[in-house]
This record gives structure tokens, C-alpha cells and sequence, in this order.
């Protein structure tokens, strides 16, 4: 539920993204959306305004000459994405540890089937023979 699993971690916050967190007690899950205008601190454990949060979720993207959909966060190794919508940007959101945006898809891919800059689609790799 919620891309958690509460099951073995401690209790706490953990960050789903940058509008949301769960809250893990006792192996049980709570999610927690932050209030609009604000997004998630991993420093606080809570919701907060973005001026006073570092990471990538305090910063915000121009989307004023952008056509409505999801783009890279490229300067974030592409693990994270943002949306678009009229001209204004509308949050970022969380690929999973494995995986990275692929705006051609609209979705996190994996970094094989995923064009550069992002994934290494089209790239020879070298094996060790041993």
C-alpha cells in the first residue's frame, strides 16, 4: 500500500514523495498528504514550506514555454520527474531506486530500455571474461 511496506522497518516517516509521507508504526502503514504549498522535509519528518527544505523537493521548475506532461529531472540522475500543466508547475514525483524517468513512455522505466540522457538504451557495454 502506498509503495510502502512498513513490515520490518522502525517506526517513522518515510518520504513517498514530495507532496506525501508515511507515517510506519508497528508494521502498519499511514499515509500523510502534506497541505497545498507545502512538501515533504526529510529533515523534519513532516510537511513544510519549500523555501526552508533542501533537496529536490524545494526546488521548482519553469514550466511556463513547456507543453502539459511529465519531464526528467535530469540533474536528479533522472530518478525524479515533474509535472507540467497550463504553464505551471505542479510537483515532482519519485521513481523507485532502480528505475528512471523515460519521457518518451511517460513513466519510470528501467535504465536499459530508457534513451540517454537518462538510461543507457542504444549504449555497448563491456563484459569481464574471465
Amino acid at each position: 500500500m502506498f509503495g510502502l511496506d512498513c513490515s520490518g522497518l522502525p517506526d517513522g516517516n518515510y518520504e513517498l514523495g514530495c507532496k506525501s509521507y508515511g507515517v510506519c508504526t508497528g508494521g502498519a502503514v499511514k499515509l500523510v498528504n502534506c497541505d497545498p504549498g507545502q512538501v515533504y522535509d526529510d529533515n523534519s519528518g513532516s510537511c513544510a514550506d519549500p523555501s526552508s527544505v533542501t533537496g529536490i523537493c524545494s526546488q521548482r521548475r519553469d514550466c511556463s514555454n513547456k507543453a502539459d506532461g511529465l519531464y526528467a529531472d535530469t540533474e536528479n540522475h533522472c530518478k525524479t520527474y515533474y509535472t507540467c500543466y497550463n504553464g505551471e508547475f505542479k510537483g515532482h514525483n519519485f521513481c523507485s531506486k532502480v528505475t528512471v524517468f523515460d519521457e518518451v513512455q511517460q513513466t519510470c522505466n528501467w535504465p536499459g530500455a530508457v534513451d540517454p540522457p537518462c538510461g543507457t538504451k542504444g549504449q555497448a557495454t563491456t563484459s569481464a571474461t574471465g
